[in-house]
């Protein structure tokens, strides 16, 4: 490695010599770790006997300085006063002289890009500095916010994906004949971005870490990172940066940390990055060194952090108030042994998978209809996952009258036999074994089932939606992840795509929401945001009211469709990207969604009577519905053609490593 950036170095200097030649190029002093055209000389495979050609040096630079451009950026938005152990330019020279060096740099950046040669480069990495700023506007807009894992993906894919993916192909550009594609290359080197950007989030929170900035900085600045997701936060954590990094440390009673779970999250995604490169780009072997270090760094960094402060222990209950869910892991070691052996025998009864596929097609007609068009083999996957997330929610609602305490412990001790399927150990459990064993085996995270346990644990007492935002924290729990959660198992870890598969859920939940209004509030819940209710001049107890006596709120109507719409634009948003998913699971995606969509029509046909009326829809409308999505997809694959290309770039090996 050390080898490797001495000839990279000398490289980009030769280049940069050539290029300041001319008059007013800018200066660039190469410093720090050169990361990004580090990632294009690994894909390269270039050596002292396969050396790089010129446009290489040009197209590396230019990545480079685009970089060194976007720092002096960052440090003029953040107010940063230090950046690499030395004053910022911003700090000492003022902002105007920071903002003019940083434009200067990327301007110049893409006159050195067309000195590769290949325009095709050139129109890549000018897409990709566009994406590099847009992803950066976004995380500024959604400060304060907690964001999703889609959308958190969508914003670093593009704030540091992009780039990466530029760097990874650049080698790919300059070859006449590249194998695999220019865009599966694109595609990998986003991914690799998203580690990197993953690998730098958690090292922020790391208060002896050394990453060029202020420590627990984007805490500062409440910038949402994907630990926090991990600790189960439901808005964005109050409390100062400091107290939030100590209970990320804090220790459980099994003696792990949110912290912890995060290590394994890196080397999880690091080793299927690591396993699809050896698949799929051998040329650029010298990758998997690198990826190793991000990781190392990472754990040496939590390993300073628990030496100074990991020695107390996590309650029970994590924190206090909203904000702060239960860390998962808390607590399973009292489980009583009785209730994890009841609910072990309770799962071992689904049986083996052909009776899981029943399981489904009693408990789902509307998803079992699209389901069947899976292959044999992926379709009993699917069933899997159904099954499990039925189960799951069995438990919380198949004895209503069980006390809270009780149902909490039995998803206590169902999320102890879903860890320890997950992590390779047979648990007697046959959809566990299987499904959790497909589950690891892909690299899907477990953080998708650890969402979808805590959104259930949301209905075993009433909860009250403020607004839009916090009803989508649930419907993200109890149905988007299911969509990630096949989205990835199925190969595809795109960010634009993986978002749009948690618009699906969402939309999906917010039609299942609206059909049932009225046996949900029969059941002690109402999942309607108040705040719409309230836009609209209706209130719980009116609803009530007509749920027992008959007819609707005055505002009724014009409510139902307001939420109506609001899922019909995650629907349509949605659509766009199923070309983008293998093509098996392309049609039954389609057809899932235009089918649960087709009940809104039926709720405007019972004249927006939900609360007395249940919305079905036939079997010849299903056919009928299913046929028209069919067609449109169709439609959308001719209109873009090659948005599937990524898909098949980022398919993953399909058992353990």
């Amino acid at each position: 490695m050390i080898d490797r950036s001495l000839e990279l170095r000398e490289g980009l200097e030769d280049a940069l010599v050539t290029l300041s030649t001319e008059a007013r190029f800018p200066s660039l002093a190469l410093e720090g770790q050169l990361l990004r055209p580090l990632i294009a000389f690994a894909a390269g495979g270039f050596s002292a006997t396969n050396p790089a050609p010129r446009g290489f040096w040009y197209g590396a630079l230019a990545v480079q300085m685009v970089h060194e451009a976007s720092l002096l950026h960052d440090d003029i938005l953040d107010e940063a006063g230090r950046r690499r152990g030395e004053p910022a330019l911003a700090a000492r020279s003022g902002i105007g002289v920071a903002l003019l060096e940083g434009d200067h740099l990327l301007t110049a950046a893409y006159r050195a890009a067309a000195l590769t040669g290949s325009l095709e480069f050139v129109e890549a990495f000018a897409r990709a500095v566009e994406r590099t700023v847009a992803g950066e506007k976004a995380q500024c807009a959604a400060r304060g916010r907690r964001l999703s894992e889609a959308e958190y993906l969508e914003i670093i894919g593009g704030k540091s994906g992009e780039l990466f993916g530029a760097a990874f192909a650049l080698p790919a550009f300059l070859d006449s004949s590249p194998a695999p594609s220019v865009d599966e290359w694109v595609a990998f080197g986003r991914q690799v971005g998203c580690l990197y950007q993953r690998v730098d989030d958690f090292l922020d929170l790391c208060r002896s870490a050394e990453v060029g900035k202020p420590a627990l900085q984007d805490l500062g600045q409440k910038k949402w990172t994907w630990p926090l997701a991990i600790a189960g936060y439901e808005t964005f954590p109050e409390g100062s940066p400091l107290e939030i990094a100590e209970f990320l440390v804090r220790r459980d009673h099994l003696g792990g940390s949110i912290m912890r779970r995060g290590i394994e999250v890196l080397r999880t995604e690091a080793e299927r990055l690591i396993r699809h490169r050896v698949h799929t780009f051998p040329r650029a072997a010298g990758l998997d060194e690198t990826l190793r270090s991000w990781l190392s760094r990472a754990e040496g960094a939590l390993a300073d952090e628990e030496a100074e402060f990991g020695h107390s222990i996590l309650p029970s209950t994590a924190g206090t108030g909203e904000s702060r869910a239960t860390a998962p892991e808390a607590g399973v070691a009292t489980v009583d042994a009785e209730i994890l052996e009841a609910v072990r025998l309770e799962a071992t009864a689904l049986g083996e998978d052909g009776e899981w596929t029943s399981y489904f097609a009693h408990h789902s007609k509307s998803f079992r209809f699209s389901a069947r068009l899976f292959p044999r083999d992926e379709g009993r996957l699917v069933s899997g996952v159904y099954a499990f997330c039925r189960f799951t929610d069995d438990l919380v609602d198949r004895n209503p009258d069980d006390p809270p305490a009780l149902r909490r412990a039995r998803l206590k001790a169902w999320s102890h036999w879903s860890r320890e399927a997950y992590g390779g150990r047979t648990t007697g459990i046959p959809l566990l074994d299987e499904v959790m064993g497909e589950t690891a085996g892909r690299s899907v995270p477990f953080r998708y089932v650890e969402e979808l346990l805590r959104g259930v644990a949301m209905d075993i007492e009433p909860t009250e939606f403020e607004d839009l935002e916090a009803l989508r924290v649930y419907s993200y729990r109890v149905a988007s992840v299911v969509g990630l959660w096949l989205t990835e198992l199925f190969g595809t870890h795109t960010p634009w795509v993986l978002r749009r598969a948690e618009l699906m859920g969402h939309a999906m939940q917010l039609t299942n929401i609206l059909r049932d209004v009225g046996e949900d509030w029969r059941t002690g819940r109402l999942y309607l945001p108040l705040d719409r209710l309230e836009a609209h001049g209706v209130t719980p107890d009116q609803i009530g009211r007509a749920v027992e006596k008959g007819g609707l709120p005055a505002g009724w109507p014009g409510l139902i469709e307001e939420l109506i719409r609001e899922a019909e634009k995650d629907y349509e948003q949605a659509f766009e990207a199923i070309p983008a998913l293998p093509t098996f699971f392309q049609r039954p995606v389609a057809v899932a969604g235009r089918v649960y969509g087709g009940i809104h029509r039926e709720i405007r046909l019972n004249d927006y009577d939900n609360l007395h009326r249940r919305a079905m829809t036939s079997l010849g409308r299903k056919v009928m519905v299913g046929g028209g999505a069919l067609w449109d997809l169709r439609r959308t694959r001719k209109a873009s053609p090659g948005i599937g290309s990524e898909a098949g770039a980022l398919a993953s090996p399909s058992k353990r490593a």
